[in-house]
């Protein structure tokens, strides 16, 4: 048939996107049971956050000054394991872009910075800690990562996650966590005679953390900071990994519409070449059997045709 490799082209076309609409909508579902899955979890995360930001948040200082006044930093960005997540790391790349020097120290988390941060931040970029969450995010994990960052010298972590607000609103923020030398000095400062601060419901007043003799137990009071320290890190990853759902979801929204027009587009044009084609060969056929019959009624024969 005259023009079949045009139509063939089409129906091949077309046949792609439709296996390719298939799987994007099975990474859908996919990723919606798991972000149903996450809501669940992250119903707490409020509560234990309370407490947590009392004991290690400190008031807020300008990163500028942060860094001309410290010695060493750590930043501990928590990026996604997967693409089709919108402008999650691209926010995040841009953040430790702005506020790279050389007293940045980064130790990641996820896959994807490894696709970035060695070729952007090579100088600042140590390593990355992935977890393929297949499971639930757990305090083990919490602690792994804060076990890796001790085997850093800094005088301030920040742990930069993208806080979730709506399936479509994802915002980037930071826990500021002081070295635990200075987070003492700070603890036992507020925590002298009826407190120098005016804290609600005080900081450590109420903690069994001191001896007899009312000294406060250096061991206790380290296992108690790195307690936080790991909800910290556990909250942030529960965090940043609803908003890489969320993210997704949208991302995969849209790949969806994108990919429903595009196969509409290659069937219309698959139909309408079929359809012209089929004309066009009836047509021809027409046109013969028209010949033919022209030909018999005037009684043409083969001898008178030469």
């Amino acid at each position: 048939m005259p023009g079949g490799g045009k139509l063939k082209f089409w129906k091949e076309k077309l046949d792609g996107y439709k296996k390719y609409h298939q799987i994007v909508k099975t990474i859908k579902m996919v990723t919606l049971a798991k972000y149903r899955q996450t809501v669940v979890r992250i119903r707490v995360r409020d509560e234990t956050l309370r407490y947590t930001r009392k004991v290690l948040d400190a008031e807020e200082i300008d990163e500028e000054d942060v860094i001309e006044n410290s010695a060493s930093l750590l930043y501990v960005p928590i990026m996604t394991n997967r693409g089709s997540c919108g402008a999650l790391n691209t926010n995040m790349m841009k953040y430790l872009t702005e506020v790279q020097s050389p007293k940045m120290q980064i130790l990641s988390m996820g896959k994807k910075p490894l696709d970035s941060l060695p070729k952007i931040l090579p100088d600042n970029f140590s390593r990355t800690i992935i977890n393929d969450m297949k499971q639930a995010m757990s305090i083990q994990f919490a602690t792994y990562v804060v076990d890796h960052m001790k085997t850093f010298e800094w005088d301030r972590a920040q742990i930069i996650y993208n806080r979730y607000h709506q399936a479509s609103v994802q915002r980037l923020a930071a826990f500021n966590v002081p070295r635990f030398e200075s987070w003492r000095a700070r603890v036992e400062e507020e925590s002298v005679g009826d407190g120098k601060q005016n804290l609600p419901e005080g900081l450590l007043n109420n903690l069994t953390l001191q001896t007899a003799l009312g000294e406060l137990e250096e061991e206790s009071l380290k296992e108690f900071y790195d307690f936080h320290l790991a909800l910290t890190v556990l909250n942030a990853s529960c965090e940043n990994e609803l908003s890489e759902y969320a993210a997704r979801i949208i991302a995969v929204e849209n790949q969806l519409g994108n990919i429903t027009g595009l196969m509409h587009e290659a069937d219309y044009t698959y139909n309408k070449t079929r359809k012209e084609l089929i004309t066009a060969e009836l047509l021809e056929i027409i046109g013969t059997m028209t010949a033919m019959s022209a030909g018999q009624k005037k009684s043409l024969k083969k001898g008178q045709f030469w």
